[in-house]
């Protein structure tokens, strides 16, 4: 489902000290068909889509945002961040490429909450 400004749920990822045994532990608890990948500036990770969502398991990092982070798909990545920045977010980093015509940044709220936002270009 798309929002009025044209964003949706894009993924969840989760972040992890040992990536394979979480990987390992969604697999065999709720089915999750995670598999290892690597793309872009993104090292060996786990991955998956299932209806539409993305999801992943990436190591530990203090540019992840958090330990479960919602990642919302825009259209604009440069508009979107000058809009959530203006909104009282804080970017955790410079926007990441990460191959294929995808880029990400992650931000916290101003709770605290982490996510991130993806632009991806077909």
């Amino acid at each position: 489902m798309k929002n009025l400004d044209g964003s949706s749920l894009s993924a969840l990822t989760f972040q992890s000290t040992d990536p394979e045994r979480l990987a390992a532990f969604y697999r065999d608890a709720v089915g999750l068909p995670l598999a290892p990948d690597q793309h872009g500036a993104i090292g060996t990770h786990y991955e998956c889509d299932v209806q539409g969502i993305h999801f992943a398991v990436l190591k530990s990092s203090d540019r992840m945002g958090g330990p479960v982070v919602p990642v919302f798909r825009i259209d604009d990545l440069e508009a979107a961040a000058a809009r959530v920045g203006s909104l009282g977010a804080t970017a955790l980093h410079e926007p990441i490429e990460l191959g294929d015509g995808m880029r990400v940044i992650t931000f916290r709220d101003p709770e605290g909450n982490g996510f991130r936002m993806i632009e991806i270009k077909a």
